[in-house]
């Protein structure tokens, strides 16, 4: 099994587990990771390295990043936390910096 696939096999099992304890944000937001996953490698035509699946969610965090700031700017703290927890999530996926 590819490195990748070890990973979305991890979210995967992820997904089931967040389900079983309903906890409908983290649920959604490990779909959301394994559908970005999911799209870069059909994009790609071929399974992604460790490092692409990396890449893929350092990119999801930079956009949850710019979104905070966003609906900071706007005024809108509920959605800027909800942003925050989706970080927190993907950045479980990510070796520690």
């Amino acid at each position: 099994m590819t490195d990748a696939g070890a990973m979305e096999s991890l979210i995967s099992k992820q997904v089931i587990v967040a389900m079983k304890a309903h906890d409908a944000e983290r649920t959604t937001t490990l779909r959301l990771i394994k559908n970005a996953l999911k799209n870069k490698a059909i994009e790609k035509r071929t399974a992604l390295t460790q490092a692409e699946s990396e890449q893929v969610l350092a990119t999801m965090i930079k956009q949850r990043r710019d979104s905070i700031e966003q609906f900071t700017n706007g005024n809108r703290p509920e959605l800027a936390a909800k942003e925050a927890t989706e970080i927190m999530v993907i950045e479980e996926f990510l070796p520690k910096a």
